[in-house]
């Protein structure tokens, strides 16, 4: 018996505790923040009862029972729930081991099979990496790419075609070693290694009629071991640089979009390309999909934020080059048309008045768009006006200004389309030399009949040695004479077609009576009208020159 009046209070008090306890873990059920097993809640209950009854009764043997209770309770509990902890400590181990064992197993035969191809794709992360942080941007990275994608395929060379979803073309953007055309040449290039080389790197391919665009379409990888069977392939000629062996052509897919295509060929020589390193070109596509696309959005996003400022300094050199105000020459009227399709322009036009009986008009456009672009526009400009103060012919001012501007290294970077005329005022004369793309048209007032009268020679830039020939013809008064870069012919209305030279020759034929400055007004506003809103991505000059 307790004999204490207060001997129960701390009993109670613990009843009570104990009973909060009991509230607090039937919240947690309830919430299902944790689990409580039912051992413990009876023990628990039987505990807290056993310290009522002792207080309540005042004898301590309610207590004892309770207590035994509440170990019978909770000590087999606790032994079963050891042992069972025991066992799931053991179960995981032993699956870790097999688990580890099955990896290590996986791993040797995955490294047995692609340890060269994951090396690979680690240096492609590696030098895509490098990539973001140089300004030339893509070009790097797929000639990386090509290096390594020859050597691993044993490939003679490597051409690569990204899609420009502006124009619904297919761009080549990289050419890494000796790489057979598959499509038909111009007619106009001679079949000469470094020019081929030349055209390929610049060439575009819309997306039917050629093996790059039919690969594009079809999503599916493509071996060719047979060339000369495959229709497909186009034969250019007998010459050795292009005979082609075999070639492998590869879709860049990133989900469910076509980016662009990869393809690889040997030389006749060297026969055809084996099973393996078809699988293997596979495999280095996807890669090499995954690195275009990521480093375009990063340069793409790192471009908007230069353009704007790249774009504001090459105004600013814009400005300086074209004439602010055409000279007034007594006798011939002169017109301009000048639309730059972006901020940074490859185009420019001059007019130079040497001496009175001898005008110069230069109309030139520079491949890219770029401030290097620029500087090649400016370094031409600049030996232009510095020769035509010479009594030399226009084949011999092109000539030396070619030679000025070629690479040393005889590698193409950037060329330029120009069209030099110099206009004889004494003789009613125009000796006249081009090289590139830019086209020289005359109106004849006698006959009414337009031409052009511009043969094909190479541009400006290419080869160092190439000669430019000198061309004369009579004008009288009345007669037109027009020149212009491609962007203005080639562009593109809401169908898809060109403006082209039949445009052109209707607005002349129109509007010959009319001076140089209102025949130019009256293209460019025949050109706006056909075009409309569609966007335009080349530049568009034109030059009118009148006879009076």
């Amino acid at each position: 018996m307790i004999d204490s009046a207060f001997a129960y209070i701390p009993l109670l008090v613990a009843a009570a505790l104990t009973l909060l306890v009991f509230i607090f873990l039937i919240v947690i059920m309830v919430r299902k923040t944790a689990k409580v097993s039912f051992v413990f809640f009876f023990a628990l209950l039987a505990l807290m009862a056993g310290m009522v009854f002792t207080a309540i009764m005042k004898e301590p043997l309610y207590l004892y029972f309770t207590l035994l209770i509440a170990a019978l309770l909770m000590v087999p509990y606790a032994v079963l729930k050891g042992i069972q902890k025991q066992e799931e400590r053991n179960a995981k181990g032993t699956a870790n081991a097999v688990n580890t064992v099955t990896q290590k197993r996986l791993n040797i035969v995955y490294q047995d099979e692609d340890i060269s191809l994951l090396d690979v794709n680690r240096q492609f992360i590696y030098t895509m990496a490098e990539s973001f942080n140089n300004p030339q941007g893509l070009p790097p990275l797929l000639e990386s790419f090509g290096k390594k994608i020859i050597e691993l395929t044993h490939a003679d060379g490597a051409l690569t075609v990204i899609l420009d979803d502006f124009e619904d073309l297919l761009n080549v953007k990289n050419l890494t070693g000796t790489f057979i055309p598959p499509y038909q040449l111009p007619d106009n290039i001679p079949h000469k290694q470094q020019r081929v080389e030349m055209n390929m790197r610049y060439m575009q391919f819309p997306l039917k009629d050629n093996i790059f665009g039919s690969v594009l379409e079809n999503r599916q990888p493509v071996l060719i071991n047979e060339p000369d069977k495959d229709p497909r392939i186009v034969k250019n000629g007998d010459e050795d640089f292009l005979k082609c062996g075999a070639y492998i052509f590869v879709p860049l897919c990133v989900n469910d979009s076509a980016i662009g295509v990869m393809a690889l060929s040997k030389n006749f020589e060297n026969g055809a390309f084996t099973d393996a390193e078809f699988d293997c070109a596979k495999r280095l596509g996807e890669f090499v999909a995954a690195a275009v696309k990521s480093t375009s959005i990063h340069n793409e996003i790192v471009e908007r934020f230069s353009l704007a400022k790249e774009g504001e300094i090459a105004n600013n050199i814009q400005k300086s080059l074209i004439p602010a105000k055409l000279p007034a020459i007594p006798s011939i009227s002169i017109g301009t048309v000048f639309n730059p399709a972006e901020n940074i322009c490859g185009d420019y036009y001059d007019v130079m008045v040497s001496r009175k009986d001898r005008i110069s008009f230069v109309m030139a456009d520079v491949t890219g768009k770029s401030l290097n672009s620029m500087s090649i526009m400016l370094q031409l400009r600049a030996m232009l006006r510095l020769i035509i103060n010479t009594t030399q012919s226009a084949g011999t001012i092109l000539s030396w200004a070619n030679r000025g501007i070629s690479s040393e290294n005889n590698t193409v970077d950037h060329f330029a389309s120009v069209a030099l005329l110099i206009y004889d005022s004494v003789n009613s004369k125009i000796q006249f030399a081009s090289g590139g793309t830019n086209p020289i048209f005359i109106y004849s007032s006698q006959t009414e009949t337009f031409k052009e009268i511009s043969g094909s020679q190479e541009p400006v830039g290419v080869e160092k040695n190439t000669e430019y020939a000198d061309n004369n013809i009579s004008v009288n008064s009345g007669d037109i004479v027009i020149t212009c870069t491609d962007g203005l012919l080639e562009a593109l209305n809401s169908d898809g077609h060109q403006y082209s030279r039949q445009n052109l020759e209707q607005v002349i034929k129109k509007c010959h009576s009319l001076d140089g400055k209102e025949i130019a007004n009256k293209i460019k506003n025949d050109l706006k009208n056909f075009c409309g809103a569609t966007a335009q991505h080349d530049d568009q000059s034109l030059m009118v020159i009148k006879i009076k």
